[in-house]
């Protein structure tokens, strides 16, 4: 099933993996009636005011995930230009990674700890609670419908690197601040999916790849492009099997 939402928001929207979505998504055979692209700082969001001048259906609002009051205002922004709708796809996909150099054990502070926990794992489950309404409108009125993304989901972009098992096997890097942030969110996105399942409503993590991007570096192995194209076919798929599930950008479970 290919994604067919009516009403989609997207967090982290200005650049890299979040603006890629924007692109995409209005690319879609089936482009959504409202598309909404939430940031820190929309009046300097270039890419995204040109993208919103060309196709009507993309709002730019206000949404700094470290900030209750912006998820709480965003909240009710959306709700005012959704209507009764409700809102049928969040991704979740604000995220940082700060690189340090040397022993992380050694050098790491409480500060930069929890900055990670707070835009990483803290800040979307506080957007998952305030749009949570949105969700359940929207899956109250495909109530008969099963599980997907155009019927109400919740897609958290995170990472295979809060895998405990991948980290394990893997053994590149240690990267604590952000390692733990994503281990907690994928942890998030398990109790949220328990939560939400009677009602209806999609949860899973998704890992989009090693991208080159910003916060991935050019060292990455594929490009937004092909990561998002692949992400948004994966979300496509996705039904009550999905749900709670730590899913690679290729379609394949990730253990946790």
């Amino acid at each position: 099933m290919p994604v067919a939402s009516k009403t989609i928001l997207v967090t982290g929207a200005s650049r890299g993996l979040g603006l890629e979505f924007v692109r995409q998504i209005l690319q879609l055979p089936a482009p959504p009636e409202v598309l909404i692209a939430a940031c820190r700082n929309p009046s300097s969001a270039n890419d995204l005011q040109t993208l919103a001048k060309a196709n009507p259906s993309l709002k730019v609002i206000k949404l700094d995930v470290e900030k209750d009051e912006d998820i709480i205002s965003a909240a009710q922004e959306t709700k005012n230009i959704v209507g009764d709708r409700g809102l049928n796809l969040l991704i979740n996909n604000a995220g940082i990674l700060v690189r340090t150099e040397g022993s992380e054990l050694r050098t790491q502070s409480r500060e930069n700890m929890q900055r990670h926990f707070d835009v990483n794992c803290s800040g979307p489950i506080i957007v998952a609670q305030k749009f949570l309404p949105l969700l359940e409108q929207a899956a109250a009125q495909n109530k008969s419908q099963p599980m997907s993304c155009n019927k109400a989901a919740l897609i958290n972009i995170s990472s295979k690197s809060g895998s405990q098992e991948v980290t394990y096997q893997n053994g590149r890097g240690t990267s604590i601040h952000y390692k733990c942030s994503k281990t907690a969110e994928t942890m998030a996105t398990i109790l949220i999916s328990r939560e939400l399942r009677e009602a209806g409503i999609l949860v899973l993590s998704l890992h989009p790849g090693w991208v080159r991007t910003d916060l991935g570096t050019e060292k990455g192995d594929i490009s937004p492009e092909e990561s998002i194209s692949a992400c948004l076919q994966v979300i496509g798929l996705q039904g009550e099997e999905g749900t709670g599930k730590l899913l690679d950008y290729t379609g394949d479970v990730i253990p946790f």
